[in-house]
């Protein structure tokens, strides 16, 4: 609401002052102070990236609003040294709300694929070494995108060498690409922003200082103009200068203490600087707060076997669907449902397995033959191979039968058949459960971060009439068993099921987990995952999605993905 606050507050004042009688001494500030605040935290510039592309109604509406500041100040003007006091607040106001519009402007120019992050490689404290790994993965991450999709060269890290230093790489590179699209980065880290934010915060303090003045020495003897020094117009006055130095301190700090800066000093050869600023002060440096660690899980049939019973509703979606409609309770009862975990271990291992370039030789040839042949059973609906919704679909289903039938399948043993790790298996199934749910919350919640997602028709005719799928079940077991059973569909996961239940849990389960994975990959890899970078930079406003940042390792490390089956 700033723009709109600004803009009823500078009518208002352009109004007033159209009487010279009424004119305010102080009100000649209060219009470029406006400006100033206008021009917004260096911590945001844009809410969406769609903000981005209106840059030229941020630069009209700079100019209408520097002319209506320049009205109020002529119109406000006295023969009076605090005049001139706004002059110093205009060129504060015109310098920030300019930032914000270049930086607007470069952004839906797509400059930032040419931006050069500064920073050389030297050895150091771990911070430096993870700074220096952050700026090698954008570096890659920006010739990927320039490139639409294309990787630069066969550049990656064995599985056996990634640590927690090159997980934190990737969640500090999703900051510095965040900073490059909402933030002001790219005009304060350079010389020329330097320069102008030193003019800005001594022309901002030269105000508040000279307002100072005013007030506390000098009030006495303006005995002509007591107009000007109502209480009230002092404490806006007030406000808005004091807010303005506050809010350029505060910058100040964030701009010494972000990566960006600590790059620049590396740049410089500082590196030692960067180390002891580190340990001295570890509450302004070596942030984890690039990546939520989340991720978020929807359990189909669950959600369905939930909403079947019409009657029993929460008031909270009674409400809604009064005031909203049937729709909107709909997606409230789908937001209620979904549930969201801390990342676990197992599933950072089995991501692993994508950044592996030998993922082929490590599986057998007769895995090999039976994932081709579930990959085909999943592609026969049509020429096409199906939309990724199609597919996720099906696969979700079969893992859920398989992960909830099998112990009637196999008699309740527990022991693994082969003589291998009995817990290897249970490590598989957890991990695919845990993919499957997570793969159909983005499918219900975020269908923009997939690609060829195609018509969600008949995942809202599932939603509408659960029966269709579930019929008379009264729990998950029944209802897996009912799928199998269903007549009238042409989805192929009961056949798919009905090859993976002749298999032993071990094989089970390492074919089922290699789907997902193939199925990652699928969302992510090439001009399927460049698709979708709008959805994926939103993303990175909420901490970004587990599969953001698999699309962030993709430039980097994925050179030769699992071979699609043929």
């Amino acid at each position: 609401m700033a723009d709109w606050v600004a803009t009823v507050a500078l009518g208002k004042l352009s109004d007033v002052l159209g009487d010279r009688k009424k004119s305010n001494l102080l009100w000649a500030i209060w219009a470029p102070l406006l400006l100033l605040h206008l021009g917004g935290p260096d911590t945001i510039t844009a809410y969406s990236l769609e903000d981005n592309q209106l840059w030229m109604r941020h630069l009209l509406g700079l100019v209408v609003q520097l002319f209506v500041a320049i009205y109020v100040i002529l119109m406000s003007w006295k023969n009076s040294w605090f005049s001139f006091m706004s002059l110093p607040a205009l060129v504060a106001g015109v310098i920030k709300y300019w930032e914000r519009t270049s930086v607007l402007k470069w952004v839906s120019d797509d400059k930032y694929l040419h931006w050069r992050p500064f920073g050389y490689s030297t050895e150091g404290h771990v911070y430096v070494r993870l700074l220096l790994l952050a700026r090698e993965h954008l570096l890659q991450f920006i010739f990927y995108l320039g490139s639409g999709g294309v990787r630069n060269k066969e550049v990656y890290w064995e599985p056996s060498v990634i640590t927690e230093t090159n997980w934190d790489a990737l969640e500090v590179q999703m900051g510095l690409v965040y900073e490059l699209l909402y933030t002001k980065a790219t005009v304060i880290y350079t010389k020329r922003g330097f320069i102008m934010r030193c003019i800005n915060f001594g022309c901002t303090v030269s105000v508040l200082v000279g307002l100072t003045i005013q007030i506390v020495l000098l009030k006495a003897g303006e005995e002509d103009d007591e107009g000007n020094w109502h209480e009230i117009d002092i404490a806006i006055t007030g406000v808005l200068i004091v807010g303005a130095v506050a809010l350029e301190i505060y910058a100040a700090v964030v701009i010494f203490s972000s990566n960006w800066m600590m790059l620049w000093l590396i740049k410089q050869g500082r590196g030692e600087w960067v180390t002891w600023l580190s340990q001295r002060f570890p509450c302004l440096f070596n942030k984890k707060k690039n990546w939520s660690r989340m991720m978020g899980r929807f359990d189909l049939l669950a959600y369905l076997l939930k909403i079947r019973d019409r009657e029993v509703r929460s008031p909270s979606s009674k409400i809604i669907g009064k005031v909203l409609g049937r729709n909107y309770e709909e997606k409230w009862n789908r937001y209620q449902h979904k549930a969201a975990y801390s990342v676990h271990p197992l599933v950072y291992k089995a991501i692993l397995e994508l950044c592996d370039p030998y993922i082929d030789s490590r599986i057998s040839y007769s895995l090999t033959r039976e994932l081709d042949e579930v990959w085909v059973i999943l592609k026969d609906r049509n020429d096409t191979g199906g939309t990724f919704f199609e597919l996720t679909l099906c696969v979700h289903m079969a893992t859920e039968i398989c992960y909830h039938l099998e112990i009637e399948w196999d008699a309740g043993g527990e022991e693994d058949p082969s003589g291998s790790d009995s817990s290897l298996w249970k490590q598989n199934r957890e991990v695919s459960k845990a993919l499957s749910d997570y793969m159909m919350y983005l499918l219900v919640m975020h269908p923009s971060l997939l690609p060829n997602v195609g018509s969600l028709h008949v995942l809202e005719v599932f939603f509408d009439e659960p029966r269709r799928l579930t019929r008379d079940a009264c729990d998950i077991n029944a209802a897996c068993h009912n799928l199998l059973s269903t007549e009238g569909y042409e989805w192929s996961w009961s056949r798919i099921v009905e090859r993976l239940k002749r298999k032993e849990k071990p094989k089970r389960w390492k074919i089922i987990k290699l789907l997902w994975l193939w199925m990652l990959r699928n969302a992510t890899r090439g001009e399927k995952g460049y698709g979708q970078r709008n959805s994926h930079f939103q993303q990175l406003r909420q901490g970004g999605e587990l599969l953001t940042l698999i699309w962030f390792i993709s430039p980097s490390y994925i050179t030769r993905p699992p071979r699609p089956p043929s």
